[in-house]
């Protein structure tokens, strides 16, 4: 039987990945469209939303959604890594990920953690 994949295992697919990475370091500083980072990654859209798909799943990425006026919505995609360690120690690989915490973030988890008290 096959050993199942772990996530630190997916985390560094996804960092050895040129076209991952090139979303990454795009997202870094502005969010950006699907078709813009088709721009920047020299890949087709496909692959694109592919990539997407799996940095958001492990969390690298985060998705905003905006609307428009005229009630059209887009996606945008930042980067949610704010730092990333990788050790080797004992023969074991492992890799701490720091991801971004920003103000809807703290408010989140300081609304979870009052509700979970609730109950």
């Amino acid at each position: 039987m096959a050993e199942a994949e772990r996530p630190d295992d997916r985390i560094i697919d996804m960092l050895s990945d040129d076209i991952g990475k090139h979303i990454l370091m795009a997202t870094d500083q502005q969010a950006m469209s699907a078709q813009r980072l088709e721009g920047h990654c020299d890949a087709s859209l496909a692959t694109i939303y592919r990539r997407i798909e799996d940095l958001l799943d492990v969390g690298l990425l985060r998705e905003r959604v905006e609307i428009q006026a005229d009630g059209n919505h887009y996606r945008r995609f930042e980067s949610n890594l704010d730092r990333l360690a990788v050790t080797l120690e004992d023969g074991n690989l492992d890799i701490d990920v720091e991801r971004r915490n920003d103000a809807p973030d703290r408010f989140r988890a300081i609304w979870d953690a009052m509700q979970s008290g609730w109950k």
